[in-house]
């Protein structure tokens, strides 16, 4: 008998992040995924309708909710309960962290109807939160069947913060067209992506590659900084989108990933990394957050320590002067990526933390 499925994520209401569910649908498992009727986020303030996977059509739901664009406090406004009701889910995965208003949402009319359900866990530090947020994550916490964490430090902290279901460890999938190989060019090309802000490292990026003879700096992104930079000589590509990115990825001879740790932020994941491991571009990573872990998972580039400017001109002159070294790591990050972060060893990390595999 077929068991079914229910997601509830935000980040779901782009196609390009509900690759995982489609997959599951397309090899036999019922699922049903709720998003958001309306969002926003920072690459479009404007609010939109959300997408909808060709796999999903006619099990995508969409729900009003209440803080359209507020990742950790948007509540649904209606229908939790009548959509529970009527699918009457094996179990449900919460896409949501679990502090976040969502999550203790569902997670109650779970508990109301004895369903079994997950969340997600991104958080790598313990940062100060108001004692009522403390324990609405513990609550959830406390009664969660699994928690799907992204990365072990984020695994540590939900065990620290009374998780007592199964945790597993499932990285978060890359959705990557794979490139043939790279383009030609003349010099060395650095390249950098994302917002452009300050914890992101790419003024500093700018200073050492302007003291390489015959590098240059390419950042495809916007915030910021985008003024000063483009002051600085850099090229920057405002334009980019999921379709272009591993076009982009695949024009640099390494990518560097430069994020400062703040008392209330380090790198969560760092996804441009493998995004540009997929394409065989080697990566240049600081010791910030799980930028360390990344890296040693896929052995496809070199990690620095956090701010040391010197270390990292190093770390790209040595790329810049040895074009095997870049093949080599460009290769084994590729391979990593497609066994370790690809949407189908999502899709089973998901199945084995669930219980619905068994």
């Amino acid at each position: 008998m077929r068991k079914t499925l229910l997601v509830v994520s935000h980040p779901a209401v782009l196609a390009t992040n509900q690759t995982v569910f489609a997959l599951l649908r397309r090899e036999g498992v019922d699922v049903h995924v709720v998003t958001p009727s309306v969002w926003r986020h920072d690459y479009s303030p404007e609010a939109f309708v959300p997408e909808t996977s060709p796999d999903l059509v006619g099990v995508h739901t969409l729900l009003p909710v209440r803080g359209v664009g507020k990742p950790q406090r948007h509540r649904y406004r209606s229908g939790v309960g009548a959509v529970l009701d009527q699918l009457q889910p094996d179990v449900v995965y919460l896409e949501e962290e679990c502090f976040s208003l969502s999550a203790d949402q569902w997670a109650r009319a779970c508990r109301h109807r004895g369903v079994p359900y997950g969340v997600q866990a991104w958080e790598n530090l313990d940062r100060p939160l108001p004692w009522p947020v403390k324990r609405l994550r513990s609550t959830i916490l406390r009664h969660a069947d699994f928690v799907l964490a992204r990365t072990p430090a984020a695994a540590h902290m939900v065990a620290k913060w009374g998780a007592r279901g199964r945790i597993e460890v499932v990285p978060s999938p890359v959705p990557s067209a794979f490139s043939d190989g790279h383009h030609r060019h003349e010099g060395f090309i650095v390249g950098g992506a994302g917002r452009l802000v300050e914890q992101k490292g790419f003024l500093q990026v700018a200073e050492v590659v302007a003291s390489i003879p015959g590098a240059e700096l390419v950042v495809a992104g916007d915030g910021p900084l985008r003024e000063t930079l483009q002051e600085l000589g850099v090229r920057v590509v405002t334009n980019a989108t999921h379709a272009t990115m591993p076009e982009f990825f695949s024009s640099l001879d390494v990518l560097v990933l430069w994020s400062r740790t703040t008392p209330t932020w380090a790198e969560q994941f760092g996804r441009v990394l493998v995004e540009a491991l997929a394409q065989e571009t080697p990566v240049i990573g600081s010791s910030c957050g799980e930028i360390p872990w990344v890296i040693a998972m896929t052995n496809g580039g070199i990690v620095v320590p956090e701010g040391d400017n010197d270390a990292l001109r190093a770390a790209l002159l040595s790329l810049r002067d040895d074009p095997t070294l870049r093949s080599t790591l460009g290769r084994a990050g590729r391979a990593a990526v497609e066994e370790r972060f690809s949407v189908a060893a999502a899709a089973s990390g998901l199945l084995r933390a669930s219980g619905l595999s068994s």
